[in-house]
């Protein structure tokens, strides 16, 4: 009898730590799951003496990895066209639609009611600028930078790049669709102004628009680019004659980051 009655207990033992182990083992591995899915983070920077939010894009291998290119997206809210909410979503979506490759995403948290002209353009640059001295210093080795965005936010990417210099160059790479037509003039006006600058090595531009922008002002700055001069720009354009404004970014964001990163 009482051999009978050590078997039960043991048996009971043994049947409950075999529950237990396997509710521990589905714990660890939930939790492990868990570590390994991809995040966007929020984060406060300064920039022209005020407080700012921004957002970044933690891709699963970030957790292992600290060393990936930085995709800066400059997302305002449109002045003339219904308002796009999901271009940080796309920006992201070109970067997974990439098998192999994995980058930081960053933009601002909302979407600012900024209006993106030739004239601000120093004032949204700068925002940029200090972000990318922040995400620097607090989330990534890399300093492979890349500015995108479009419609007048795009003219901002295309005047960061033919305004800056070799000395105080900052971003690596440029994707620019559908540049505002006011934009599109000021970048003529200042190429042709400046036909003989030296502008800086190794940079990278993909330049496209719809068939709903200005045909004849983006062929015109098209060729003037390739006419001019530039040390060691890599560039290319695409007329996506296709689609119009409110439907090319998705398209044009995922051909660019394929471009400026060798994809």
């Amino acid at each position: 009898m009482k051999t009978k009655i050590k078997f039960i207990i043991i048996a009971l033992l043994l049947t409950f730590g075999m529950v237990s182990f396997s509710a521990i083992e589905k714990i660890t591995t939930e939790t492990l799951k868990t570590e390994t899915v991809s995040k966007i983070e929020t984060f406060t920077f300064s920039t022209n003496g005020r407080k700012t939010k921004g957002k970044i894009f933690l891709p699963a291998s970030y957790k292992s990895n600290k060393n990936l290119p930085v995709i800066y997206l400059i997302d305002f809210a449109e002045q003339h066209f219904k308002l796009a909410t999901d271009e940080f979503e796309k920006v992201i979506n070109g970067v997974n639609n990439i098998q192999g490759f994995d980058a930081l995403v960053v933009s601002l948290q909302n979407i600012p009611n900024y209006n993106a002209e030739p004239e601000t353009f120093q004032e949204h640059y700068e925002i940029f600028k200090n972000m990318a001295a922040y995400v620097d210093n607090k989330y990534t080795k890399n300093p492979s930078k890349t500015l995108i965005g479009r419609g007048s936010e795009s003219g901002i990417v295309l005047m960061a790049l033919f305004l800056e210099n070799q000395d105080n160059s900052l971003f690596n790479n440029f994707i620019a669709t559908d540049p505002s037509p006011k934009y599109t003039t000021a970048i003529i006006n200042l190429i042709e102004k400046n036909e003989n600058k030296k502008y800086p090595l190794n940079k990278k531009l993909h330049f496209s628009f719809s068939k709903t922008n200005d045909q004849v002002q983006c062929s015109k700055l098209i060729n003037l680019i390739k006419q001019t001069n530039f040390n060691g720009l890599d560039f290319k354009s695409i007329e996506y004659t296709k689609s119009n404004y409110e439907n090319t970014y998705p398209i044009s964001y995922a051909d660019g980051i394929k471009y400026v990163f060798n994809k």
